[in-house]
């Protein structure tokens, strides 16, 4: 992960936000985003009101995983301390032995927050000292989108993870599917919060899907649903690839 390049990245965009009051800014901000559904496309003209979680993909170093979470506490009161994140979660891959090891998710109300966010020095100098403490990571922007509604509270111990790549010039089909499944897809009580995110650099994985859970036994009766079978067997069709992945809930960062 080349982090520098992310923090020159963000910083491109600050600079494209103080052009935005001349007509040749406008047009070069709007430029440089990516192409979306019109929904999509209303909310990226304002970037203050566009909901970002930046996400981490983390594998353990080989028979290290203490050394990680000790590093990790001596940094979450520095990733915590800015009032740009809202929050922070870390999760643990239910099944050890698949990457990645671990999910962390940073919440911000916009791009702005976002972008102020990782240039502060003291977060920057975290993110860069990550891959000196993980074999395998991977950093990723992504935008809320409104595919679902439901929210049924915060900080269930039990996250689904789906990411899923788009077909090559067919993510409007993929859209469409999505609309006619949604009610199925959050209609169980099982599922307690769904949320539905675009990667904002268009790169793999190109969409993450959020189901959280109040224990592993609800997942298991989630995904024996008919109704839920059958979605994930057409899921097969509507993307060129996607994986399921199971978390659960640490405490490195509950207490902000």
């Amino acid at each position: 992960m080349n982090l520098k390049f992310i923090n020159l990245f963000f910083i491109v965009l600050i600079a494209l936000v103080a052009l935005a009051g001349c007509d040749r800014g406008q047009r070069v901000m709007m430029d440089s985003m990516p192409s979306a559904d019109a929904t999509m496309d209303d909310a990226m003209t304002d970037m203050e009101k566009v909901p970002v979680s930046l996400v981490w993909l983390v594998d353990y170093p080989e028979g290290a995983k203490d050394v990680y979470l000790e590093w990790i506490a001596s940094v979450a009161p520095t990733l915590q301390a800015p009032e740009e994140v809202n929050r922070i979660r870390s999760y643990d891959n239910e099944d050890p032995e698949m990457s990645p090891n671990r999910f962390v998710e940073f919440e911000f109300d916009s791009f702005v927050d976002a972008m102020t966010y990782m240039n502060r020095p003291e977060i920057a100098a975290v993110f860069e000292d990550l891959p000196n403490h993980a074999t395998q990571v991977s950093a990723h922007t992504f935008i809320e989108r409104s595919d679902y509604a439901k929210t049924e509270g915060d900080d269930w111990p039990i996250k689904g993870v789906i990411f899923v790549n788009y077909p090559l010039g067919g993510k409007k089909a993929y859209l469409e599917w999505v609309a006619s499944v949604s009610t199925a897809l959050v209609g169980p009580p099982q599922v307690k919060s769904v949320a539905s995110y675009d990667n904002y650099n268009g790169e793999s994985w190109h969409r993450l899907v959020v189901l959280e859970f109040a224990s592993q036994e609800d997942v298991e009766a989630y995904e024996q649903l008919e109704a839920i079978m059958a979605i994930e067997t057409e899921l097969d069709n509507q993307a060129d690839s996607w994986v399921l992945h199971t978390f659960e809930l640490r405490s490195d960062y509950i207490n902000e």
